[in-house]
């Protein structure tokens, strides 16, 4: 995490670039490998059981890392509100058209092959624009081993049906972006160090682990540089995940992540995180 003395320069050092990683092996199914014989001793078969790992509550949620449970539970939340579902190449398209506004959401598979032996990672990015063809308004990119439960919330809230149905004209994802302090008021509520300079905004998580950054604001008080949400490994620094967000992406948009980042309720998770993530708190389900 970078240290507070040097604001404006970040050492998170993001090994996501290229987005490859090994293709899943069977130690990381989520479903027991069944039983098989692999000797015989004295007539009697000798039987190798593997079982599954054992699931477990990891806080806080933003070192609880991938799943692919909360995954597939995430596409099936947008089938549930809608989105229309294409595959194209080796990703998932999925679409939310309405007069004025059209969504979109690109899911990159984990295990995609891309060269011998090695496979791309889960990740997603959301665009909204104001009809086929048209440019984009803004996108949000979740990188590889982003918690799946931040695009969950992002996905909520571009159908939350409160907005949807508030009498406006324009879809409320298309709408002016407000002041950055008022997407950020679940981070100060969380107890989340703010730094101020003068080229950003920054908000430290407690454990000085994860971080929201911003740039400073226009003279009509809106941002100017896209929003980053990001966290890093104990031992060394490395960005273990981070997203990014369009300056242009509605206030209370980046109001869900906010407080998604900063919930403090446990994820299930079907293993901890390995122990370069550093210390979390861990529970049986």
């Amino acid at each position: 995490m970078p240290p507070r003395h040097r604001p404006g320069r970040h050492a998170l050092r993001n090994t996501d670039r290229g987005h490859t990683a090994p293709a899943p092996d069977s130690a990381n199914s989520l479903y027991p490998v069944p039983a098989r014989t692999t000797a015989h001793r004295e007539g009697k078969p000798t039987v190798n059981r593997h079982t599954a790992p054992s699931p477990v509550l990891i806080a806080p949620r933003y070192l609880a890392g991938p799943d692919a449970t909360a995954t597939s539970a995430l596409i099936q939340q947008l089938q549930d509100d809608q989105w229309r579902r294409e595959s194209f190449s080796d990703c998932l398209v999925f679409s939310r058209r309405e007069p004025g506004g059209l969504l979109e959401a690109l899911h990159t598979p984990a295990g995609v092959q891309r060269a011998p032996k090695k496979g791309r990672e889960s990740s997603w990015e959301f665009t909204a624009r104001p009809g086929p063809g048209e440019a984009a308004t803004w996108s949000v990119r979740f990188a590889p081993k982003t918690p799946p439960e931040l695009p969950a919330a992002l996905a909520a809230a571009l159908t939350d049906t409160d907005r949807v149905a508030d009498g406006q004209h324009s879809p409320h994802y298309l709408r002016p972006v407000g002041r950055p302090d008022e997407a950020t008021a679940p981070l100060s509520a969380a107890g989340w160090i703010h730094v101020l300079t003068r080229y950003e905004y920054a908000w430290y998580a407690p454990d000085e682990r994860a971080l929201v950054v911003t740039g400073t604001s226009d003279e009509h008080g809106h941002g100017v540089a896209n929003w980053l949400f990001a966290a890093s490994r104990a031992t060394d620094n490395i960005t273990l995940w981070h997203a990014t967000a369009h300056p242009r992406t509605p206030t209370h948009l980046i109001h869900a992540l906010c407080t998604a980042i900063t919930d403090p309720s446990p994820v299930l998770r079907t293993r901890p995180p390995s122990h370069e993530t550093g210390p979390v708190t861990t529970a049986r389900p």
